[in-house]
This record gives C-alpha cells, sequence and structure tokens, in this order.
C-alpha cells in the first residue's frame, strides 16, 4: 500500500500540481480548507501532512500544530514564501514541524524531502516495535517464577546471614548498573566519560537545591541513560557534529531524548528517571520540546539535567567546532539564562564547580590557567590530535602544568583538563607519576 499524504493549500492551482507530483507514489488527500482538513485526519491520521504557511483563517505552523495534537507521529511539512522562512524554522525548533519547503519548490527536492520522512517513519515504527519487545520480555521476566525461586534460595541458603545477603545484593546491583552504563556508552561512542560526569554533577546539583531523596539518585540514573535512545537516530546524523546540522537535523536529534524515556518506562526501577530524560529539552520561556513547558512546570531534575549536559557538551566541543574554556562556556550558557535555563539552578551550578565543598566527589573541567599543583587528574589529557600529554590519576606537579601551558601555546588549542574532587582513596604521594612518553 502506498503511504497517504495530506496536502492543504488554498490555491486549487497548488494542489493540483502536488497532486501530479505525488500521485504515483502516495495516496493523495487535497484540501483548501483547514477545518475539513483537520476533519479528514481525525478519521483517517495520514503518514505525512504538507500544508502552505500563509493561509486566510489559519497560517501552517497553526494547522499544524493541530495535527501533532491529534497524531503526534506523523511527519509535517510547510510550503513557504522566502520572506517567511525564519518563521518556519522556528516551527521546526518548537517542534510543530518536521520539515520545511520554499515556494516555488523543487520537485526532486520535495521527492528526496518525504523520502527522507518516510525512512524516519520506519525507523521510529520499528523502534517502537522494539520497545514493545522489551516491555513483553519484561512481562515474561516476571512471570519465570522458577528463576525467581531459584535466586531466592541461592540468596537465603543457611550460610549466608541477612547481612551477607544485602551487600550481595547491593554488589550486584551496582555492577548490573555499571555494565549497562558501559553498554549505552559504548553504544553512544562516549568515549570520554560524559555521562558519568554528568551523573556525578547532577547528584551534587540536586543535593545542593535539597532535594530529598530519591531525587538524587533518580537525576543521578537519568543522566547515565538518557543517551540510550541515540541509537534510534540514523548513523548518518549520529556522526554529524552538532554545528554542523541543519535545523531540519537538530529537530531530528532533539528527539531521541522520547525514545529514551519511553525505553526507561519499561524498566519499573527506572520509570522515574523516564519524566526526566523526556523533558531535558524543554525550554525555560517554554519554547522547547516536547510539551512546552515552561518555568518551575519543568521538573526541577530536568533543568539540573539539561544545565549539566549543556555546559559539558560546549567544554568538551561537542557543540562547537573546538574545546573551549569552562570560563566561555559560562559566557555563552548566562546568554541563554531565562530563555533555555533556570538562572538560579545555573547559578548554584556555578558555584558547585568553582567552589566545590569537601564532602563532593565530582569530576570538574579546568583551563590549563585554572590548574594547581597536587590536583589529580580524573581522565587522560589529550590534544586536539587525540594524542596523550597525562595520564588518568596523575597527581599535577608544577612542571606538568608549564608543559601543558607551553604546548597549548605552541598549538593554539584549547587544552581542558578534567580534575577529580573530593575524598581520594589514596593519598598524592601514593599516585604514580602519570606523565605519558
Amino acid at each position: 500500500m502506498l503511504p497517504s499524504i495530506l496536502l492543504l493549500d488554498d490555491e486549487q492551482e497548488v494542489l493540483n500540481a502536488l497532486q501530479r507530483v505525488l500521485h504515483r507514489d502516495y495516496q493523495v488527500h487535497a484540501f483548501t480548507d483547514a477545518q475539513a482538513a483537520i476533519n479528514f485526519f481525525h478519521n483517517s491520521p495520514t503518514q505525512i501532512v504538507i500544508s502552505d504557511m500563509k493561509m486566510p483563517k489559519i497560517n501552517g505552523a497553526e494547522f499544524l500544530s493541530h495535527i501533532a495534537k491529534i497524531n503526534s507521529r506523523c511527519k509535517r511539512i510547510v510550503l513557504t514564501g522566502y520572506a517567511d522562512t525564519e518563521l518556519a524554522k522556528k516551527a521546526i525548533n518548537e517542534g510543530k514541524i518536521s520539515a520545511y519547503l520554499n515556494k516555488p519548490w523543487s520537485n526532486i527536492e520535495l521527492k528526496e524531502t518525504l523520502a527522507k520522512l518516510i525512512n524516519e517513519l520506519k525507523v521510529e515504527n520499528k523502534k517502537l516495535s522494539v520497545i514493545k519487545s522489551l516491555k513483553l520480555d519484561n512481562q515474561r521476566l516476571s512471570a519465570n517464577q522458577d528463576s525467581i525461586i531459584k535466586v531466592s534460595n541461592f540468596l537465603q541458603a543457611k550460610h549466608i546471614n541477612v547481612l551477607d545477603k544485602h551487600k550481595k545484593l547491593a554488589t550486584l546491583n551496582n555492577e548490573l548498573l555499571q555494565l549497562s552504563a558501559n553498554l549505552v556508552a559504548m553504544q553512544t561512542q562516549d568515549t570520554s566519560g560524559h555521562t558519568y560526569r554528568v551523573a556525578q554533577q547532577s547528584k551534587m546539583l540536586a543535593n545542593r537545591m535539597q532535594l530529598e531523596e530519591p531525587h538524587p539518585v533518580h537525576v543521578y540514573l537519568a543522566a547515565l541513560f538518557y543517551r540510550i535512545g541515540i541509537s534510534s537516530l540514523s548513523p548518518s546524523l549520529v556522526a554529524l557534529p552538532w554545528y554542523k546540522m541543519s535545523s531540519q537535523d537538530k529537530s531530528t536529534w532533539m528527539k531521541y531524548p522520547q525514545v529514551s524515556a519511553d525505553v526507561l518506562t519499561s524498566v519499573e526501577s527506572l520509570a522515574p528517571c523516564a519524566k526526566i530524560v523526556r523533558h531535558i529539552y524543554e525550554h525555560f520561556d517554554g519554547s522547547g520540546i516536547p510539551q512546552h513547558l515552561s518555568g518551575d512546570d519543568i521538573p526541577i531534575t530536568s533543568r539540573i539535567l539539561a544545565i549539566s549536559i549543556h555546559f559539558d557538551l560546549l567544554v568538551s566541543g561537542k557543540m562547537t567546532e573546538q574545546c573551549i574554556t569552562p570560563q566561555e562556556a559560562v559566557i555563552l550558557m548566562k546568554k541563554n539564562l531565562g530563555n533555555l535555563f533556570d538562572s538560579k539552578i545555573f547559578s548554584q551550578f556555578i558555584t558547585m564547580l568553582t567552589t566545590p565543598l569537601t564532602t563532593e566527589r565530582l569530576e570538574i573541567a579546568k583551563s590549563i590557567g585554572e590548574l594547581q599543583p597536587g590536583m589529580l587528574l580524573a581522565q587522560d589529557i589529550l590534544n586536539h590530535e587525540q594524542h596523550k600529554l597525562l595520564n588518568e590519576k596523575t597527581v599535577l606537579s608544577q612542571s606538568h602544568i608549564d608543559n601543558l601551558a607551553k604546548h597549548q601555546e605552541h598549538t593554539k588549542n584549547v587544552i581542558v583538563a578534567y580534575i577529580l574532587h573530593g575524598p581520594r582513596k589514596e593519598s598524592p604521594s601514593q599516585q604514580k607519576d602519570g606523565a605519558a612518553n
């Protein structure tokens, strides 16, 4: 069966032209009246909806917003004049539309855009199938009483006392959690420790915001697994740096947390984390997705995680063409306080990074000028060519710092060091010098 498309334009000539181009590859349903189109879509949702931007009673973005409320999974396109391009880009960022095409359109571009969106739908359908199977597998596991009885009998063996059982369970849970988080990091090509670092910072920040348990634990787990939905994106998009993405690419990218949330919901113990992940791209001014929540309506844990994620990606160069200093990242984020981010939480976040408490154990990004002798590296320091300059767990000496400063000056590329702050298991004198050969 051919994919179905709904067309809306107040000019019949435009509809006729579109039908001539599309009728061989799609089931086409054309309308000149917006309400008639909405009524049809209520009863027979189509896979793609194409709308003119400027119409007498309603603009294309508003019409497609109505369509999304009926069925958010359909792909939505506006046809727009060049004068309305910025409005179309805004509609993409707000999640109202999937793509836009300029009038007069190119038939080749139109067909390519439709093919891309149909392919996205296929990928999303496969993803939903996987999520359903995950939920089904969980039900089967819950029903597998034989396995549960065997585990229970093992833990209740006479030679194991109650304390030992709790320790075994705690150890097993931690090991499974670490394994799962490592698998997600490997799957999403996270080699920088991003999710662990963000998880630590978010948990500490939640404590600073005086959130009661279990909220700090939930935001920690949400950070570890928020990227699991990236696997639903095309490999080409995952490999594309943020600064090279088009508006449509960014719109597609920002939907992956919804996939992550769906997967987390299927695991009972992680279900509270799903709500946190689902709303990390909500904006403080209400312009974000998926529900356009604003201010305090956005879960505070989502606001915390969003700030930690954005800051870390900025510093690591994932959002810009190269690494930037933490100070530059702060300047960039301050420009969006009140728009994207909660200014009160951001203030606490910066205080935590600049003056952490002695009881707080977390990784902190430092510019070369902030380094001091005795600081402990949380991970290897690499230059822009990915050559190792210093090893993880090196206790910095003044000589190390001077050499890093010289290297940065010579290459003109910013070097960021991740320092482990907090109680140490070993004293600095017990740490080996980790300078790379």
